[in-house]
């Protein structure tokens, strides 16, 4: 497996996700820290920080379905990588073996083209009840962060 070659010592998570539905940084970040807080309180809902990166990502509490939704296919185009490491050197060294292993270029502004996952991102919001037809992308990034604050909610 990919993550396993980058694991480490320093390196506690690392998770590779789908860009087709993670809504820019905010989102990126607020799944981290949710599934982080998690880990270090001892409540999470899976038995690793990797897959607590992928259920608070997703907005599911079932792998399957967070799988499924942001998980890498064949038919994957973009990803994105988090590694959480406990400290700077260790995950940076991580990043770099795993772009390596990976052979991919960076393209930094991957996360920020909302456009180009506008309508994936929308249809999944309508699917859990919200009114996303009608929303600007600050709203969807709203949206997005409170399917996140329920999860750690559900628990």
């Amino acid at each position: 497996m990919i993550l396993s070659k980058i694991s480490k010592d320093g390196v506690i998570a690392s998770q590779l996700l789908d860009n087709q539905y993670i809504w820019g940084y905010k989102h990126l970040y607020s799944a981290a820290w949710h599934a982080i807080k998690a880990y270090i309180d001892n409540r999470m809902i899976s038995r690793s920080l990797s897959v607590e990166l992928l259920l608070y990502t997703s907005g599911y509490r079932q792998i399957n379905k967070a799988i499924e939704l942001i998980g890498i296919k064949a038919s994957t185009k973009e990803v994105i990588g988090i590694v959480i490491g406990t400290n700077e050197l260790e995950s940076s060294e991580a990043t770099d073996l795993l772009i390596e292993t990976l052979d991919i270029n960076l393209y930094n502004e991957l996360l920020e083209n909302l456009a180009s996952k506008h309508n994936n991102v929308v249809r999944l919001l309508i699917e859990e009840g919200f009114k996303a037809s009608e929303y600007n992308y600050l709203e969807i990034e709203s949206a997005i962060l409170q399917r996140i604050a329920l999860l750690v909610l559900s628990k």
